[in-house]
């Protein structure tokens, strides 16, 4: 009983930077899943008809460009996750106007708690330094892979689509951080 407790304890730490997707508030799966997904399809829609594969996946292609870029952005996520952290000021720790809601291990017990702004700042930029880390090595192994060239055109638009549903994600949950680092944080309750 102890060893399954521990290994609960153990997945619950290595999957807390993903917990923004499970942040609870009635838009926020717009931010999450609906705007990225509109971006993807333009993305694929234009991909399709005026760029051809092999400067998508291939060598020097678009996503090994993008993917340099973005290799780049856990060190930037990472200092914007230590300044709000260490954030000093009063406004930063009270609660979110209509506050999202996530919920956390506390004592063993699982608890709802409302956010604060800098508890949502907190897990928005440990969201975006894990997602980026994670892309970057997602995309390496994905254009590492010898496919057979019976399945090749599938499992690179499939891969493609991953990337850039992922991508737009970051992209657009950066966005938000962006906003609330530059402006709501300084604007009164």
């Amino acid at each position: 009983m102890r060893i399954l407790a521990q290994f609960k304890l153990i997945a619950y730490q290595f999957t807390r930077p993903f917990s923004y997707l499970k942040i609870k508030h009635e838009d926020k799966w717009v931010y999450d899943w609906a705007a990225p997904l509109i971006f993807t399809i333009l993305t694929l829609v234009v991909s399709y008809f005026y760029i051809p594969l092999e400067d998508i996946i291939g060598d020097g292609g678009l996503i090994s460009e993008l993917t340099s870029f973005i290799a780049n952005l856990p060190g930037f996520f990472i200092a914007a996750l230590a300044a709000v952290a260490t954030f000093n000021k009063h406004d930063i720790d009270q609660l979110m106007a209509n506050p999202p809601k996530i919920e956390i291990m506390h004592h063993g017990s699982s608890l709802m708690v409302d956010m604060t702004r800098r508890r949502f700042l907190c897990v928005l930029f440990s969201y975006l330094t894990a997602i980026s880390i994670f892309l970057v090595i997602g995309a390496k192994i994905g254009l590492a892979l010898t496919i057979t060239s019976e399945y090749h055109l599938v499992m690179s638009w499939v891969g493609f689509t991953l990337f850039t549903f992922i991508l737009w994600q970051m992209i657009l949950a950066t966005i938000l951080g962006l906003y609330y680092l530059g402006e709501r944080l300084h604007t009164p309750q």
